[in-house]
């Protein structure tokens, strides 16, 4: 008889066979029977593919491997959704209350007595309630306990959509804002599946309904079932996709991608396959395109981008000279409006212009980006990433560097490509690069229509670009706050708020750093002392919106010092950042243990109750001045709200429904920022309490003006 052999003398190769087949807590109390066997409690490989199985995480380079157990403990307990931006589909899933939307009676100017508005808060509380309008900070979406684990979000055009531990996909406001006229809703639903199929649930499990791979474009959902499906959503019905010639039972969809006017999805063996969405009419310049609903299924008829679907097989040597072999396998796609970007393992960059129907005649081959290769000459080019949406894509590459490609590049380059001649060559245009974004371990970048997001490495998110009318599509604050931090109005239409070309600012989900910017920024209002500098500020003076700026991200970046250790994770720890339209989203890990002790490190001992006797420092006078530019627009929009507001009050004292809505407001209040009644003893008080609204130096050496020492 063979002696026994024990489990800890089997090789380390059979160890780690057995391991994916253990549950977590039958792992651990295996790795903890012995200490042979408890070095590999912290195996990475495990972690990461019992996190990818239960939580259907998608691939994302900021999850390395020794995170993932990390990532599988927090992920049980501390995901959370935040949104920003415009609301008027109601995108955002934000909660129907007036207090939480764009409420700025916070912190120390309820303290001080000074329970009124900054300056056109009041204005941006009656827009939302008109039509829930914007939000410019990133609140929490009210995601219903039975939703479970959010394992992705993305963001549409007038939606916000997230995939669940189980593969059900929900979505907050509409899918299509230009044909469907009904109103969006701020109430989480799921997206449904055709009655044959049933859906995918906690309890139930159905491989043709437990989504493993979605995308939101800009007025569908694509979803890739566990079992091979593809199915669309549009406006509120559901299909299975199959294309007319392309059989998806032969060869695998490995991938489904939603844009702006297409949807595509890469099958092995076949490539890029690509397609329109179903239109109301379905007649589409250039000819008719069929599309044949059988029972639940919807025949399409699509096109095939040439040259990819060569799949290159083990050790085989490029010996072929065919399209496919030069080019090589392609590793990843986006879609942008009018072109699908991609690259292969070749290390190359690839744009096909996405003409629908194609004419059977003129099947062009794909172009390369040839300019993409020597931009930087001092750097190895190799293809990292390719992501991007709408007009802008972005390339990354192994050194840290990131290079930036728009519409107009493609056009520019699809025509010099196309019409120059031998005699009459065409420049090619090249690719651009921002400053602030290379070699920054930026992880990715999301899009919307006019402003971007970069997630970085530690968990952060940055702001660029611009938000239409001040709409808070960059999440650094409603319009006051925002100026403070870098935002300026653009003199044109609505008045829409700018950062500075290239410039990036860190969004903050803390509540309490909303209060401390909006207590300082009402120091600034109600202070004489302070009122040349803000003025200074709203002006445009470009020395001080930066010196302002700056001084507000210093301090932010400041906030948990003596909490967060250097190299360990922050309270709010965002997983991925999404983007488009006017509005984004974030999923974040909050530690709320470590988000307590941060607050608490900047509020003092209670102070006595002060004096609520009205005094120049501590109300708002009739002749206190908060300049802005408003744009023709803007000022037309505003007294419109104005004009509406008085209505309103005005039947509402009729009513008399004033003095009961002002109790109740003052509850809810009370009741959201944790602040005590007057009659209920001392408050907290913030460590910024006995600031002034700063003073500081300007970029060019020179002072800002004013009595109080220069803030260093």
């Amino acid at each position: 008889m063979a002696p026994a052999t024990n489990l800890t003398d089997l090789p380390s190769d059979i160890l780690y066979s057995i391991f994916p087949h253990l549950s977590a807590a039958d792992f651990l109390r295996l790795t903890n029977s012995t200490k042979l066997l408890f070095p590999y409690r912290e195996d990475p490989t495990y972690w990461h593919s019992l996190t990818r199985k239960t939580f259907r995480i998608p691939p994302q380079p900021l999850l390395q491997a020794a995170q993932w157990q990390w990532l599988y403990k927090k992920l049980l307990t501390q995901s959370r959704l935040y949104t920003w931006g415009d609301n008027k589909s109601g995108n955002l899933g934000h909660a129907d209350s007036d207090s939480e939307t764009n409420s700025h009676i916070t912190g120390q100017a309820l303290e001080e007595g000074r329970a009124r508005p900054l300056p056109g808060a009041r204005l941006a509380r009656l827009r939302s309630r008109v039509a829930g309008v914007s939000s410019g900070w990133p609140r929490p979406a009210v995601v219903a306990e039975a939703v479970g684990i959010i394992a992705d979000v993305q963001c549409g055009g007038w939606s916000t959509t997230i995939l669940n531990s189980f593969g059900a996909i929900y979505m907050f406001g509409m899918l299509d804002g230009v044909r469907t006229w009904r109103r969006g809703t701020r109430t989480l639903r799921r997206l449904e599946f055709p009655p044959a199929y049933p859906p995918t649930t906690k309890d139930r499990y159905e491989p043709s309904t437990a989504i493993r791979q979605y995308s939101t474009g800009r007025s569908s959902v694509l979803g890739l079932a566990d079992d091979g499906k593809v199915w669309m959503w549009q406006d509120y019905m559901s299909f299975q996709v199959k294309p007319v010639h392309v059989d998806l039972l032969a060869n695998k969809v490995e991938k489904v991608v939603a844009g702006w006017d297409q949807n595509s999805m890469y099958v092995a063996d076949v490539g890029i396959v690509y397609w329109t969405p179903v239109q109301d009419s379905d007649i589409l310049q250039g000819g008719r395109r069929e599309t044949i609903p059988v029972h639940d299924t919807m025949l399409i008829e699509s096109a095939t981008i040439p040259g990819t679907g060569f799949r290159r097989k083990k050790n085989e040597r490029d010996s072929n000279d065919s399209l496919e072999s030069r080019n090589g396998q392609v590793t990843n796609h986006i879609v942008l409006a009018g072109y699908i970007v991609f690259t292969t393992d070749r290390n190359k960059i690839f744009f096909y212009r996405t003409i629908f129907p194609m004419p059977a005649f003129d099947i062009p081959e794909p172009i390369e980006l040839i300019t993409f290769y020597n931009i930087l000459p001092d750097q190895k080019f190799h293809v990292r990433d390719i992501q991007g949406a709408f007009t802008r894509f972005a390339v990354f590459i192994d050194s840290g560097n990131i290079i930036m490609g728009t519409e107009e590049f493609l056009d520019a380059f699809h025509h010099a490509f196309t019409t120059s001649s031998s005699n009459a060559p065409i420049p090619l245009p090249t690719p651009s690069i921002i400053p602030s974004l290379q070699c920054k371990t930026i992880i990715s970048l999301a899009f919307g229509d006019h402003h971007f997001h970069a997630l970085h490495g530690n968990g952060t998110v940055t702001s660029y670009g611009q938000e239409l009318r001040r709409c808070g599509a960059l999440g650094l604050g409603e319009r006051e706050e925002s100026t403070l931090r870098g935002v300026y109005v653009e003199h044109i239409g609505f008045g829409n708020g700018r950062l500075p070309d290239g410039e990036g600012r860190t969004v903050w989900f803390d509540p309490l750093m909303e209060a401390w910017l909006q207590d300082l920024g009402t120091k600034a209002v109600v202070d004489v002392e302070a009122k040349e500098r803000l003025n200074m500020l709203n002006s445009g003076h470009v020395g001080a919106r930066d010196a302002f700026a700056n001084y507000f991200e210093t301090g932010g970046a400041e906030w948990e010092e003596g909490v967060t250790k250097k190299g360990e994770m922050g309270a709010y720890f965002v997983l991925k950042v999404a983007a488009a339209g006017w509005h984004s989203a974030a999923l974040v890990l909050v530690d709320d243990e470590k988000a307590e002790k941060a607050r608490a490190a900047h509020v003092l001992e209670p102070s006595p109750a002060k004096s609520r006797d009205p005094s120049p420092a501590g109300s708002l006078q009739s002749n206190d001045s908060y300049v802005h530019i408003d744009s023709p627009g803007e000022q037309l929009t505003n007294a419109v709200y104005a004009f509406y507001e008085w209505v309103r009050e005005f039947g509402r004292w009729f009513l008399g429904l004033t003095q009961r809505d002002a109790s109740r407001e003052a509850a809810v209040q009370h009741e959201n920022h944790g602040i005590e009644r007057p009659d209920e003893g001392p408050r907290p008080v913030y460590t910024w309490t006995n600031h002034p609204f700063p003073r500081l130096r300007l970029p060019d050496g020179g002072e800002m003006p004013g009595e109080i020492p220069l803030t260093e």
